[in-house]
């Protein structure tokens, strides 16, 4: 929703190097590719682990990752949604920009966010555009990550683009709680049909709020006191049932959650599934890993509240 400029925690060790083992190339899906800081994927890219194909319709935005963006990238600048026509509201920050219209009554409520001129929700230009089915786009494979940031669309392009995800294993999405946006979905309506499809909540990062009209926290218009705004919500396929994984979804599945969400519980949870088929060790080095470099952060219920 704000330009924050993150920086992606670093894992402690190399999950690939530390079992000894080889990985298919990960198939990664960023649809709002606008450079926002580092990527969530960014460890991935870097370690020549992925490949991502990436969606940003506005033009400046995708200029900008063509000139920038890291290499074995693939950006598209189709509007995702049902495959009709639609508003577009171009707002005062492009990163607010939506195929939903802001919604001043909610957004006016907060401190360091606004619709009227000069505030990021400020709609500067509505055009009408065309959208595609991400089931229609012939560039993207079977997908193994997917990461989704549309203000308030995320659940347009999941309901048309069912195939697409219906081999992934993580869905990493932005959602809302309040209606920032008129009648947008909000997290439990993307939760329940996420839900239908396979997937469980994992956890929130970069949870973010903001303080009512006119309380503000000292030096920092950024922070929350009370309500919750919006967050990233990570979702993995049902890991209750992981004889439902093929030993290649597995390990995907275990490198993208070593190396962009540092969920090293779950990886060893997944990496014993994968010794008990296979006879391997990868539990047991792991588990020497992680206590020769131990670790000292985590990513639960994170806030994300200071501009860097």
């Amino acid at each position: 929703m704000i330009s924050f400029m993150s920086i992606q925690p670093k894992p402690p060790f190399d999950l690939i190097a530390t079992l000894e083992t080889e990985i298919e190339t990960i198939q990664i899906l960023d649809v709002g590719a606008m450079l926002e800081g580092e990527a969530c994927y960014a460890s991935l890219l870097d370690k020549g682990l992925a490949e991502v194909i990436g969606f940003e319709p506005n033009p400046m935005e995708l200029a900008r990752l063509n000139q920038e963006g890291a290499a074995n990238c693939t950006w598209l600048p189709y509007f995702l949604g049902d495959g009709e026509e639609a508003s577009f509201q171009l707002t005062h920050y492009p990163g607010c920009s939506s195929l939903y219209t802001p919604d001043p009554g909610v957004i006016d409520l907060f401190e360091s966010i606004g619709a009227g001129p000069g505030y990021n929700f400020n709609v500067v230009k509505t055009e009408t555009v065309q959208t595609k089915r991400l089931d229609d786009v012939g560039e993207c494979p079977r997908i193994d990550f997917m990461k989704i940031d549309v203000q308030g669309g995320e659940l347009d392009i999941f309901r048309h683009g069912v195939n697409t995800m219906s081999n992934a294993t993580v869905i990493q999405s932005e959602v809302e709680f309040v209606p920032v946006y008129k009648d947008q979905p909000l997290f439990g309506d993307i939760q329940l049909f996420l839900r239908d499809q396979g997937f469980h909540l994992h956890k929130f990062i970069d949870v973010a709020g903001r303080c009512f009209r006119p309380f503000q926290i000292k030096n920092n218009p950024y922070g929350a006191m009370s309500q919750v705004l919006w967050a990233d919500a990570v979702f993995v396929r049902d890991f209750t049932q992981l004889d439902r994984f093929s030993d290649a979804q597995l390990l995907k599945t275990a490198v993208i959650l070593h190396e962009s969400y540092i969920s090293y519980d779950f990886v060893l949870f997944i990496l014993n599934e994968l010794d008990s088929r296979n006879g391997s060790d990868f539990a047991g080095r792991y588990t020497s890993a992680l206590q020769k470099a131990p670790f000292n952060q985590r990513m639960f219920m994170n806030l994300k509240e200071h501009i860097d």
